[in-house]
């Protein structure tokens, strides 16, 4: 008995330190004081590296939870006509939440991420099928065209964040949706 109280504890230990570090990278980035995410948690820091070695392993973790969810969403939409769409504008939503994603998958440290990726990837794939047999999605668009997209947010943000031009979120969210769909982008 006292095992499977001490599984439990550790479980619920680990969901709450990638709750944790998900809402610290999304206010702060990937290089987050581990302290700062332990305490978010309410474990101490010997607990977190228990869990996770070190910053790649703990940021794979929010990573494959991520993907965890755009599966479940994706499963969800699968009868949806609009449902590439849908799922296209969380993926957006996504990156614009949390512009770390694309730094850290980008440079290489994070363990798993291709596979993340493979797992994106065909998440997406029946949903553009169902959109292109309805002629939702421009002829020759790819999975691939629509994931290189999204490393384009993160232009737009860094140089919203960097001062350096206006918010363009909206913007660009109409843009790439007009560059893949053949639908009008939604509003609001």
């Amino acid at each position: 008995m006292a095992g499977e109280r001490t599984r439990r504890d550790a479980a619920r230990n680990r969901d709450l330190l990638v709750a944790a570090a998900r809402r610290a990278f999304a206010a702060h980035g990937p290089d987050v004081p581990l302290e700062d995410i332990a305490s978010e948690a309410g474990v101490s820091r010997t607990t977190l590296h228990r869990h996770f070695a070190h910053r790649e392993a703990l940021a794979s973790a929010v990573l494959e939870h991520n993907v965890a969810d755009i599966e479940a969403r994706a499963a969800a939409l699968a009868d949806a006509d609009d449902g590439a769409e849908r799922l296209y504008h969380y993926l957006l939503d996504v990156q614009f939440e949390a512009p770390w994603l694309g730094r850290v998958v980008a440079d290489g440290r994070v363990p798993g991420a291709a596979d993340l990726g493979t797992r994106t990837a065909a998440a997406l794939d029946p949903l553009l099928d169902r959109a292109r047999a309805r002629g939702r999605v421009h002829p020759g668009v790819t999975t691939e065209d629509v994931l290189l997209t999204l490393p384009m947010v993160m232009a737009v943000q860094a140089a919203t964040a960097a001062g350096r031009t206006p918010s363009r979120l909206g913007a660009t969210r109409a843009l790439l949706h007009r560059g893949v769909f053949t639908t009008e982008p939604p509003t609001g």
